[in-house]
């Protein structure tokens, strides 16, 4: 996920709209994007670093990629949602409180999850990758330890959940 979030920033594409409805799980187990409604196109000249649409940018797509893993993760619902502290006349969001989204203590990917929603820990969603290639699985308690399969399967399943809610 991250990894194609990454394609899409060098595109110079911000999704927007990232959460767990919007991935698609084929058959070989490959992840996919869905759902580009959103989604703002930015010249080709852009620094993605600094980009800025309203208050989107690489990094809320990060935050919001990092509640889609908390989601997949712990099974509860998770919104990165950079409307839900900005008054109600603003025009562009603002990054959301720390206490707005849920704890990341004891969990799986926690402290991923963490930087994701810590505005600057992650430049890029290469930064993110590079981060997630180096976690070793077996450093992990076993009752946290997720195989890639297992973790792909609860994405299916929320995903699927999701689109039976939204129809």
């Amino acid at each position: 996920m991250a990894r194609a979030l990454a394609r899409i920033h060098d595109r110079r594409v911000l999704v927007v709209d990232i959460a767990s409805r919007n991935f698609l799980l084929d058959s070989d187990l490959l992840i996919s994007f869905c759902d580009f409604t959103e989604f703002t196109i930015l010249p080709l000249d852009t620094c993605m670093e600094t980009a800025d649409d309203g208050g989107y940018s690489v990094q809320t797509d990060i935050g919001q990629l990092g509640a889609v893993m908390y989601e997949v993760i712990v099974g509860d619902k998770c919104k990165f949602d950079i409307w839900k502290s900005a008054p109600p006349d603003a025009t562009r969001g603002v990054w959301p409180p720390r206490e707005d989204l849920p704890r990341t203590n004891d969990i799986w990917l926690g402290s991923i999850i963490e930087k994701c929603w810590t505005r600057g820990s992650f430049i890029s969603a290469y930064d993110l990758c590079n981060e997630l290639e180096a976690v070793e699985l077996d450093d992990e308690p076993a009752e946290q330890c997720w195989t890639a399969d297992r973790l792909l399967s609860r994405l299916a399943v929320t995903a699927y959940a999701w689109s039976r809610r939204y129809k």
